[in-house]
Order: structure tokens, then sequence, then C-alpha cells
């Protein structure tokens, strides 16, 4: 039962309303914009990222929403920037089982437009981008 306050020029009810609302509908363009926005970051990385055989390029994948992998320790290597060596013994070539760490020593790639950090480099080129076609694919722009 609603409860009443009345005024002078207004009343008020004061009430419980329960509504059972299902965005089901929206899902399927939700999935699209996420699917979307993972495929633009992968090809729009690649351009970005060293490439000496394509291997990396041809490796990169998407594993699920919102996530893109740039697999294994030598695409590490080449996002951080850095000469990357075995601790112990200070050698690019790690022992088995080491985990290499950065020194200060620049990575240099053999195409102009490579450079470490690829993802940054292509948010801050294409963000504005992604972020227009995710709207217009998810109802939002």
């Amino acid at each position: 039962m609603s409860e009443i306050t009345h005024f002078k020029t207004i009343s008020i009810v004061h009430g419980d309303i329960k509504a059972n609302i299902s965005l089901n509908r929206f899902s399927e363009q939700f999935k699209k914009a996420q699917d979307t926005l993972d495929s633009l970051v992968l090809r729009d990385c690649t351009s970005y990222m060293p490439l000496a055989t394509g291997s990396l390029q041809d490796r990169s994948y998407i594993e699920g929403p919102g996530r893109v992998v740039f697999p294994g320790p030598y695409a590490r290597f080449l996002y951080m920037g850095k000469v990357m060596v075995d601790p112990d013994t200070g050698s690019p070539w790690a022992r088995k089982d080491a985990t290499k760490v950065l020194t200060d020593r620049k990575l240099t790639y053999g195409r102009p437009e490579a450079t470490s950090h690829w993802f940054d480099t292509a948010k801050a080129q294409y963000g504005e981008y992604w972020i227009k076609k995710v709207k217009e694919i998810g109802g939002g722009g």
C-alpha cells in the first residue's frame, strides 16, 4: 500500500515499484563492439611492432573479449624496448628457466615506425577512432 503526503500544490506518493528489465537485446551489439575493438587494437598495433620475420605479428592473437596477446618472452623483450639479460650471467642468452631483467641499453628496431610499447603508440594514434567505432556499434554514438 502506498503512503501519500499532500501539500498545497502537490501530492507525493511513496510506494514500491519493481521492474524486471532485460538488456539481452543489447548483448549481441555489445559483443560485436568488443570484438571490433579487439580487432582494431591488434591490427593497429602491428604497424608499430618490430618486424624482422613477421613472426611476432603472425603469432599475436585475440584470446578473448578485451584481451589481445603478443605472445612469449620475445614480445616482452621487444615491448620493453631495452636489452634484457640473464641476471646471473649478464648475457642476452638466458639459461633455461631464468627470467631476464631489463638493462638501461635501448633496443634498435629495423624499421622506422617500429617502437617499444607499441600498444601505447597505437592507442595515442588511433584511440579516438577506436572509441568512435565502439560507440557506433554499441549504440552510444
